[in-house]
């Protein structure tokens, strides 16, 4: 069998922690190094929900893609409700491991698996990083050829499986450069500006960070934060399965978007 420590080590090979931000909170965050593996799930938010289908799936270890414990925590007692999250993790002797925003700018990472599903060709990173691998924070490339804005909308909605998008559009600008930032990564847009890019596609951002697309006259696609990261968590288990073959990965069924749309009707 693997240990929970093998499959870590892997993973900062992966995804280092060092291209982690200051304030995240990633690596091992629960659970014994020695603690032997023979399932695995991955989720992008690891809730009671998930949790439960964890213990109920009879999995040793959990990598999430957001970090539990990311605030100080004083306590942990059945008294809160991350408390009780907790415990429970505990008492199964389940590993919790996060990669997050290390993740998020890896060679392989999160935004570039999303440039690639949108077949962007000469990928770069928004802000590369100074080693020299190709990693960096966010992403921005260029399609073979202009696409207009309904195909567009199209593509990105097939590749992140969101059921609806929002957006604000440029006049009839038809598509060429992309920038990438998945999650809420509305600070991006001044990179996306900077790289002359017509096009930004993020998960969520702030109202005025709209109001700054529309100044800027870039096109503004916002995917919902679950939606622009799932995919790739889906891929991060199949990886995981490839580099451990004794080890069965997968998917958790109950990480789920936490939204609902609602229209009214007329």
């Amino acid at each position: 069998m693997v240990s929970a420590h093998e499959i870590c080590q892997f993973l900062d090979e992966f995804a280092p922690l060092q291209y982690a931000e200051s304030w995240d909170n990633v690596g091992l965050l629960l659970g014994r190094s020695s603690r032997q593996v023979s399932r695995l799930m991955t989720c992008l938010t690891l809730t009671h929900a998930v949790a439960e289908e964890a213990i109920s799936r009879d999995v040793q270890m959990i990598v999430t893609h957001h970090p539990i414990l990311f605030r100080g925590t004083k306590k942990i007692t059945d008294q809160s409700s991350e408390g009780r999250l907790l415990l429970s993790l505990a008492e199964n002797g389940i590993a919790v491991h996060s990669p997050h925003t290390a993740f998020d700018s890896t060679l392989a990472g999160i935004n570039q698996s999303l440039a690639e599903s949108l077949e962007l060709s000469e990928i770069q990173p928004l802000k590369p990083f100074s080693d020299g691998t190709g990693a960096g924070t966010g992403r921005c490339g260029i399609l073979k050829t202009s696409v207009e804005r309904d195909r567009f909308l199209n593509n990105v909605a097939s590749a992140t499986r969101a059921s609806y998008l929002e957006f604000s559009w440029n006049s009839n600008t038809a598509v060429v450069k992309v920038a990438i930032a998945c999650g809420a990564a509305g600070e991006f847009m001044n990179e996306a500006v900077k790289a002359g890019c017509d096009t930004f596609v993020t998960g969520e951002t702030r109202f005025h960070t709209v109001l700054d697309a529309q100044t800027h006259g870039i096109n503004l696609i916002l995917t919902g934060h679950f939606s622009s990261e799932r995919p790739a968590v889906e891929r991060l288990a199949i990886v995981l399965g490839k580099n451990f073959p004794t080890i069965e990965c997968f998917s958790s069924e109950k990480d789920q978007e936490p939204l609902s749309l609602f229209q009214k009707r007329l």
